[in-house]
This record gives structure tokens, C-alpha cells and sequence, in this order.
């Protein structure tokens, strides 16, 4: 079975079951107080349908402990009514577990707002 194709850009686009996760977008960088306090994070948006299908994963060696480092390509329907950077992150909760993935890096496949690419990864301190 193929994917939806548009004529104009010959880009598929992925169907509607393959949403079947919800993801919410996170702003970490709410500043702080004036006494050095750090602001929490703030909700972009939440219970947003996505795609969520891994990507890559690898091992770090830092300072006495190895870190895995998972990485996540996330699709979602291109944002009209919030923005996305690449400073947010993105929240998933599968079950009982939740994810918190930093967004790398976002694309728009064919520049023609349906759907939004989202590269994330989370690291998973292992000793």
C-alpha cells in the first residue's frame, strides 16, 4: 500500500492511523527570577496526534558513567495555531513512561505546511 502523494511536490504524506501517539511541546527557557530562581518550564501545547518511530540510538562514554542516547523522528500535523524551535522539548507518555526528548531539529518536507518532522533524542544515564 502507498502513501498519500501530493501531485504538486511528489511528497507522501503519512495517513491518519499513523498518529497514534500524543506529544506535548515544552518551552524550557522561561528565564528566571530576579533572585536567580529558574523559572519552570512553560506548555506550548499539549495532546498533540503524532508519529513517534525511532530513529537511532548510540552509547556516550562521559566521566565515569555511559549515557544511551536515544534519538526519535516525530511527525505531526504542520502547527497553524503555536510555534516551534529547536529549544523546546517534546513530552511523550507511552503507558506508565514518560519521555522527554530535546528537540534537534524540525523540517518541513515540502515547504508546504502539512506536516512538520521532528528529530528529538533523550539520554538515558546507565551505569
Amino acid at each position: 500500500m502507498s502513501l498519500p502523494k501530493r501531485a504538486a511536490t511528489n511528497v507522501r504524506y503519512l495517513p491518519s492511523s499513523a498518529f497514534s501517539s500524543y506529544v506535548t511541546f515544552i518551552d524550557p527557557n522561561q528565564g528566571q527570577e530576579i533572585d536567580g530562581t529558574v523559572n519552570p518550564p512553560a506548555t506550548v501545547v499539549q495532546n498533540i496526534h503524532a508519529n513517534v518511530q525511532p530513529w537511532r540510538s548510540k552509547e556516550v562514554d562521559k566521566s565515569e558513567t555511559r549515557v544511551g542516547q536515544s534519538a526519535y523522528k516525530v511527525v505531526v500535523h504542520y502547527p497553524k495555531t503555536y510555534s516551534l524551535n529547536s529549544g523546546m522539548q517534546m513530552q511523550i507518555t507511552r503507558g506508565t513512561t514518560v519521555h522527554l526528548l530535546n528537540i534537534e531539529s524540525l523540517y518541513d518536507p515540502d515547504m508546504q505546511g502539512v506536516e512538520m518532522h521532528i528529530w528529538g533524542w533523550e539520554d538515558n544515564a546507565t551505569t
